[in-house]
């Protein structure tokens, strides 16, 4: 694990569900000081600013003017991380990005274009690959111990009907483009389009599905990946139906888990009936994930064995995200997840949506 041993100073942009497990995770960090946060929503900011006895802003530039942090965390909607980025870059800051990098592949290279003339590092927030039981998975990958990888497979059905069903708003993704539910292919898929071709260690070449659009109704999103090395990826989403998941197929979580558009809850050893996890099919062997529940099996022998792994998951996996950007710096190295793989995320992520509208296999390209 990569330890830094220089103390930073870090700001934080957007007080929305996600930001307060940041902001739990950096607390804990010895190579960090939180030095302000901000937030358009002045009581929303005054609050937080409060609770973790921090000065509060309500705009970027004041954050960036009156405390000139090494380090920025953009936590905001993705279509404002653009401008944000030019923001910080201008000063000098280098910057912690939140997924997706951005709504459309003009900005995200506008992005990582901008970093690089300001010669600031830009860190793009993949905090999957952060997961201990993620992180295991490919080590154990690495070393051969399932074979080749031949599938990689997520799904969650589940949710509590289409009455209840909310999905994100304009606010979030822009109306009638990419969009949909907290769980859904735009804001949690592009984990998987950037874990899946990391763990398998091979780009994605092409893909075919469908995806929700902001303002339409709910449908089944599905996704197809193909992997350059020939491994197939399956994604396949709806928050608007219930889950059929049996009993059995509950678990005993050591983390928590996100609950769309209510944030993180749960607690460690607590009895999680429906676990969000990944299925990776290898040639020898298979493993099955349960990334924020920090569980981990592998089959090479025809059963199931669990692999011990560490504490660290929700929300700590954010704080080992930052010390890994830390350490990056520190070495000056380019960082660990970069502009470069948030952007071939997104690429993969929209050419989905353009499969749909050819019928046909969409091929995805590399930066």
């Amino acid at each position: 694990m990569m330890v830094s041993v220089k103390k930073r100073t870090v700001g934080v942009i957007g007080l929305g569900n996600v930001a307060e497990p940041h902001l739990d995770a950096y607390a804990m960090l010895d190579c960090v000081q939180l030095v302000g946060v901000t937030d358009p929503r002045l009581e929303r900011c005054r609050e937080v600013a409060e609770r973790y006895r921090v000065p509060g802003f309500a705009s970027c530039e004041a954050l960036l003017a009156e405390r000139r942090p090494d380090i920025v965390c953009i936590l905001t909607p993705a279509s404002t991380h653009r401008l944000l980025t030019a923001q910080c870059a201008a000063t000098g800051v280098h910057v912690l990005c939140e997924k997706p990098i951005a709504v459309t592949l003009e900005d995200a290279r506008a992005m990582a274009d901008v970093c690089q003339a300001a010669k600031v590092q830009f860190f793009y927030g993949s905090s999957y690959r952060y997961l201990p039981a993620v992180q295991e998975s490919k080590r154990l990958i690495d070393a051969g111990a399932i074979g080749a990888v031949r599938t990689i497979v997520e799904q969650v059905l589940t949710g509590e009907g289409a009455e209840a069903y909310r999905p994100l708003s304009a606010a979030h993704y822009p109306q009638g483009g990419p969009g949909g539910g907290g769980y859904g292919l735009v804001d949690h898929g592009v984990h998987m389009l950037d874990i899946f071709p990391w763990l398998c260690r091979s780009a994605v070449s092409s893909v075919l599905g469908r995806g929700d659009r902001t303002g339409a109704v709910a449908r089944p999103e599905l996704a197809l990946m193909m992997m350059q090395n020939g491994t197939l990826g399956v994604l396949l989403y709806d928050e608007s139906t219930r889950p059929a998941d049996l009993p059995e197929e509950g678990i005993f979580s050591e983390g928590r888990q996100w609950l769309a558009n209510r944030g993180w809850a749960g607690e460690a050893g607590n009895w999680d009936p429906h676990p969000g996890n990944i299925r990776v099919y290898g040639s020898k062997g298979s493993l099955r994930i349960f990334p924020y529940a920090n569980r981990l099996f592998l089959n090479i022998s025809g059963q199931m064995q669990e692999r011990t792994l560490p504490a660290g998951t929700t929300p700590w996996h954010f704080g080992t995200q930052m010390r890994a950007f830390c350490a990056n710096l520190d070495r000056g190295e380019l960082p660990s997840t970069s502009a470069e793989d948030g952007i071939q995320a997104l690429r993969a992520l929209l050419a989905i949506y353009e499969s749909e509208a050819s019928t046909h296999w969409q091929s995805v390209g590399v930066n």
